[in-house]
């Protein structure tokens, strides 16, 4: 068989499991909650029973709440109506309407009551009631049930992949919101036909219009919309094609090119303007050839890596625009953590070597740091702790690997006010279009982020 007879086959396996997440969201598993108190006795819900809540509630997780109607009247009526109330009610006396984003539900032959600290809190409290409902077609069991999330940040990043419908996105979003994340990065490349990336998007990428109502899904379904655009490194997946003219090395821009920023500035702002996110993460990890393996992998013959000192030109560049847009900056860490600084810690994703790990100090405070480990074993990840040191806030990252994820929670929830929250990234090519791969991945980091000081077997 020939090559292009094997490219064109495995394109068209990958297809099909692109395809196949349209049912990702039909097994539904929720977080634990912290407490519970059920009876022995059943009620039953049905397409009868009606969902009240504030008007605003409404307004903003539209798409959530639309699911959770229409999912109602597809069960049988019932002989005595059964009516969900949600409320947005802060409790001091009540241990899980202390946190944001806690809830709490009572459940009764009269009605469900379902109170949130907050707005993402009663969307918590939603969400569990719709998983218990799907489980046994309406039945469920009285009692109350109260919960709260250890993580301030939990974040999903998701990747917009050569075939990946914004259907299939959904239905990740969806998961997310089972999940209980309140973050969602989307990594954008090639993968949207923006005005500004016009020439660089491949002939299968999203409409602007695609793009919008994704993220508007995203958002009515409790989570808040981060952009990433790979800028500086990985410029194979955006500006090296098109415009070779702005390369310093073949993977990497040249921030010394005024013209680089003329033609990136705009890509950011349409960005912005789109979607008004709060922040925006430009990427900035593994820098070509500072070793000799990617010096072999990603440099021609005479090229030479970025020195650190237009590292850091580009980084504080692109956060003083930013920033001037009112927009935070977040970006990856590993340019800024060396081996010989963390020899406990596993070196392949230390990528600051040559002096570059002496950047970190001087990068501006307030940058968020994404510190991503992705198959480490040991307890302890004290690169998170450097970051938080020099005064930054960090949010830790991790893959498909469940004792690294544990573990780094565990680490990053015992740390400063200045340690956020965790990060699920998924890799969706790299997991060859595996969804069942790509699904506990979603779950398992959604437990743990959730459930941190309390983890227990679901």
């Amino acid at each position: 068989m020939s090559y292009k007879m094997i490219s064109s086959f495995a394109s068209l396996l990958f297809f099909l499991f692109l395809c196949r997440g349209i049912a990702l969201s039909e097994q539904i598993i929720v977080p634990s909650p912290k407490q519970s108190n059920f009876e022995d006795n059943d009620i039953k819900v049905g397409s009868n029973s009606r969902l009240i809540m504030p008007v605003y509630f409404r307004y903003r997780f539209e798409s959530a709440v639309l699911e959770i109607e229409n999912y109602l009247k597809s069960l049988d009526s019932q002989e005595n109506t059964i009516d969900v109330v949600v409320k947005i009610l802060p409790n001091r006396q009540t241990k899980a309407l202390r946190y944001y984003e806690g809830y709490t539900i009572k459940i009764s032959s009269r009605e469900i009551v379902i109170t949130g600290k907050d707005y993402l809190g009663a969307l918590h409290g939603l969400t569990f009631f719709e998983a218990l409902v799907r489980e046994n077609e309406g039945k469920i069991k009285k009692g109350k049930i109260a919960d709260w999330p250890d993580m301030k940040v939990r974040a999903l990043h998701l990747v917009i992949i050569k075939g990946l419908r914004p259907e299939a996105m959904k239905e990740q979003i969806k998961l997310a919101r089972f999940g209980h994340y309140n973050t969602l990065i989307i990594f954008i490349k090639d993968n949207v036909r923006f005005n500004t990336m016009e020439q660089l998007a491949s002939a299968d990428a999203w409409t602007k219009e695609e793009f919008l109502d994704v993220v508007r899904f995203a958002r009515e379904n409790g989570l808040d919309v981060i952009p990433e655009i790979k800028l500086l490194t990985h410029q194979n997946k955006l500006l090296k094609i098109f415009y070779p003219h702005l390369m310093y090395n073949q993977a990497t821009y040249d921030p010394q090119n005024k013209d680089t920023y003329d033609t990136i500035l705009p890509m950011i702002d349409e960005v912005i303007d789109l979607i008004n996110p709060k922040a925006f993460h430009i990427g900035h990890d593994e820098l070509a050839g500072l070793s000799p393996v990617s010096s072999k992998k990603w440099l021609r013959k005479g090229e030479v890596p970025l020195p650190r000192h237009l590292f850091l030109a580009d980084v504080q560049y692109l956060h003083k625009h930013l920033k001037n847009r009112g927009i935070k900056t977040w970006m990856w860490g590993d340019m800024l953590i060396a081996p010989k600084e963390f020899p406990t810690m596993l070196a392949r994703h230390l990528h600051g070597i040559k002096g570059y790990s002496s950047l970190r100090g001087k990068i501006p405070r307030d940058i968020v740091i994404c510190d991503w480990h992705y198959f480490d074993e040991q307890s302890d990840f004290p690169s998170a702790l450097s970051f938080v040191k020099t005064g930054h806030k960090v949010l830790g990252a991790t893959w498909k690997k469940e004792k690294t994820i544990r573990n780094f929670s565990r680490y990053i929830i015992n740390m400063s006010p200045n340690a956020e929250g965790m990060i699920a990234t998924t890799w969706l090519a790299s997991l060859r279009g595996d969804f069942n791969a790509l699904k506990k991945i979603i779950q398992t980091s959604a437990n743990t982020f959730w459930d941190t000081k309390h983890r227990r077997q679901l």
